[in-house]
């Protein structure tokens, strides 16, 4: 099985040896795609937080103007800190993230 969709594959195709690892590789790197820059995220709700810290106009705003708009990683949580390296030590604090997590994933995506 070939994979040529966008927004990875279509510049450079995967072959997949069987459905199961083609379906993986569709729900990881096909199903939450930011529609802004084409990057992948691991969940909607990595989606819904990069979308708001890299593309909204209004968080950009109230960012600029020192507000908190760094939200916790986890769902539930409703911390919101000033900076990502606050949200980082938060993390590992609160929720026991591991030090070398990619707290980098809402920048970059997967």
């Amino acid at each position: 099985i070939k994979c040529t969709l966008p927004p990875h594959c279509t510049h450079s195709p995967q072959s997949f040896s069987s459905y199961p690892a083609f379906e993986q590789h569709y729900t990881t790197s096909h199903t939450l795609v930011c529609t802004s820059c084409a990057r992948s995220f691991p969940s909607q709700h990595y989606l819904d937080l990069h979308f708001s810290e890299f593309h909204d106009p209004f968080v950009a705003a109230r960012r600029d103007r020192g507000e908190k708009v760094y939200t916790c990683f986890v769902e539930g949580c409703d911390k919101i800190c000033a900076d990502t390296r606050k949200r980082r030590l938060h993390l590992i604090d609160k929720h026991g993230f591991p030090r070398e997590f990619m707290f980098g994933v809402v920048a970059h995506g997967l």
